[in-house]
């Protein structure tokens, strides 16, 4: 069998899937858990933490100093992805410098 061939055969299988005709037994679903977003992150408290100035924690992890200082002062707050990325540098920073470092 040709790839092309294994291509459509596993989409004629998808199409059975979603539309109820195959064996279901023959596929497996698996169920991801969501991940949880703090609804706010205080950016003050974690660089605090790190001991760094604003400049240094922006030019560690790819920030914007100007982002950064609306952040803390209030004028701004991150959006998902942001809060998302700020609690994985609160839960690994050198793990989030190594791989920004390549």
């Amino acid at each position: 069998m040709s790839i092309g061939q294994e291509i459509i055969a596993g989409l004629h299988e998808a199409v059975g899937y979603i539309d109820g005709t195959a064996e279901k037994e023959t596929f497996r679903t698996h169920s991801v858990p969501a991940g949880r977003i703090p609804d706010a992150i205080d950016v003050k408290a974690l660089r605090q933490r790190m001991g760094v100035s604003q400049p240094v924690f922006a030019s560690m992890f790819g920030l914007s100093l100007y982002t950064l200082r609306n952040w803390e002062q209030g004028k701004r707050k991150p959006d998902p992805a942001a809060r998302a990325y700020l609690k994985v540098i609160e839960a690994a920073p050198d793990v989030v410098r190594r791989v920004l470092c390549g």
